[in-house]
This record gives structure tokens, sequence and C-alpha cells, in this order.
């Protein structure tokens, strides 16, 4: 156990290196990273999605979380571009979809169906060898490769859009699913988007913060609920935390959802108790928003 004053240096750093920007503290939090990434003392976590109309899990989503021996957690948002930086995000990039597929995997093995598994891509990870890295993982972990879904964001498409769709329909042979990631938010183009070998979008979640409010986000939500049901794609909404951003949803037709009002990223264990109920035997009666609410902006 480490000492006390051994855990106040810890949270000083980290305090400094990311409020500060101390790069002493910087690169010291950086060699932290890289000798957890390469110990694989980073933990995934599970975020539930379920889907609307009947209320029942339809996948989770694995995300990569740090925690300091001290206790300190470390935000997704610091460590992520942490690892880009320092050329670590293809190590942690292959151990998160390694040990992502090897939890759900046994989630099959121990009895039911096994959920759909959403596994981030980063832009570093868009290669020749990747497809390698993801066939080995499916046949050690045993994951039916139809179970599997890989998101990539717009912002990484579109950084090189002919490689991205070349690697995309070599993954998508292998039997995984593609879902575009942050969508709305990296201006990418329908041209490419209508090349894609793309099975889901995933509505970023700041259409769903700002479309109970504003008339434009909610013409835009609901346009892209008909673009895939037009497409024959699945939509997704991130970040739903409030009883009427989920209704509005409902009432346009959204398929799937995700967020804190369902379920927040848990440990693996936990994860799966939770999925395996329905959100809507979890909650309190889902808010309807009278006409008052959305006379006009939110007219049908």
């Amino acid at each position: 156990m480490e000492s006390k004053r051994q855990v106040q240096f810890e949270q000083k750093l980290l305090t400094s290196s990311v409020e500060d920007g101390c790069e002493s503290a910087q690169i010291s939090l950086e060699a932290r990273l890289t000798a957890a990434v390469t110990r694989r003392e980073l933990d995934v976590h599970f975020q539930p999605q379920y889907d609307v109309d009947c209320g029942q899990g339809c996948g989770v989503e694995a995300l990569a979380r740090w925690t300091l021996p001290s206790g300190e957690e470390i935000s997704p948002t610091v460590f992520i571009p942490m690892a880009e930086r320092i050329a670590m995000i293809g190590p942690l990039g292959t151990w998160v979809l390694g040990r992502a597929c090897e939890v759900v995997a046994g989630w099959g093995k121990c009895g039911g169906q096994a959920p759909t598994l959403s596994v981030n891509v980063s832009t570093h990870q868009i290669n020749d060898h990747f497809g390698d890295i993801i066939d080995r993982t499916l046949r050690i972990t045993g994951l039916a490769p139809a179970q599997l879904e890989l998101e990539i964001t717009e912002s990484a498409l579109m950084a090189n859009a002919e490689v991205a769709v070349a690697c995309c329909e070599e993954w998508r042979a292998l039997g995984v699913h593609i879902a575009v990631d942050d969508f709305g938010t990296g201006y990418s183009s329908l041209n490419y988007l209508a090349r894609l070998p793309v099975d889901r979008l995933k509505l970023d979640k700041s259409f769903a913060e700002r479309m109970t409010f504003d008339r434009k986000t909610a013409v835009i939500v609901r346009s892209v609920l008909a673009l895939g049901r037009e497409m024959g794609v699945a939509v997704l909404v991130e970040g739903v935390e409030t009883e009427q951003q989920f209704a509005l949803l409902e009432r346009w037709g959204c398929q799937q959802v995700q967020g804190f009002l369902l379920a927040k990223p848990l440990p693996a264990a936990e994860a799966r108790a939770v999925l395996r109920i329905p959100w809507g035997t979890r909650l309190a009666p889902i808010f309807k928003p009278n006409r008052a609410t959305t006379r006009g902006l939110y007219a049908a």
C-alpha cells in the first residue's frame, strides 16, 4: 500500500498536469499511462444501450477507464488524447477490444443471449493491420463476429475517407458491424455515407442536449431518424439524460437510445445485471410532454 505522502504527491501531480499544464508532471503522467497500458492495469466499463419500443437492452458500449493506485480516476477526455499523443492508442485500443470481447463472450457462455458489443476505433487503427487484429481477437475470445460493432467517428472517417471506406469494407467482410459515431459533428460528406458499409448511425449527444429547446436541432434529429429509416440503417441517439428527451425521441420514432437516464457506464458484472432488466421497470413513468410544451416547435 502506498504511503500517505505518495498518495498526496500523485494527486498533486495529476492536478498540476491537467490544470496547470506543468511539463514535468505531464511527462510523468504520460509515463504512468504507458506503464498502465503495457501492464494492462486499466479497466473496461460497459454502458447499456436500449431499444425504445420494447425497453430491452440491445447492446453495450465498451469504455476504457483508468484509476491510479491512489484511487484518483483519470477522465477519458484526458488520457485518450494523451494516449494518441504518445503513440499508445494502438496498444490501448487493441487491449480494450480483446478485453471487451472476452467479457461479452463470457456472458453468452453463462446462459442467455449476449448483447451486441460496440468498441471505439481510433484514427490510428484505420489501417491494413487492424483487420488481422479483429480476426485474431474474435477467434481467441470466441465472440461471434455478428455481435461486434466497430464505432468510427465522422472526423476519423473524413481524415482519410478513401482508406476508411476500404478498411470498413474489409472489417465488415469478417462479419462485424460498422457504426458511425458522433454523427452530425464531423462535417462528413453524404456521398461517403452512401458508400460506407454502415449498419448504424450514433447521433452525437449534443443533439439530445439541444433538441428540447432549439427548433433547428429538433428538425435535424427528426431528419436523421428519417434518413436512417429510408436507408435501412439503425439510428441510436447518445446522451439521453432526461425523460423529456426520451419522450420526444419515442414520439419521433427513434429506434435506440443510450445515456445516463437509462444507465451509466458500469463495471462488467453490474452492467450485465442492469442490462437484463428492462429499463422501464427501473424508472418512474416516462414524462409525456403536453401540448403547451410541444406546440409549434415539436409539432409532428
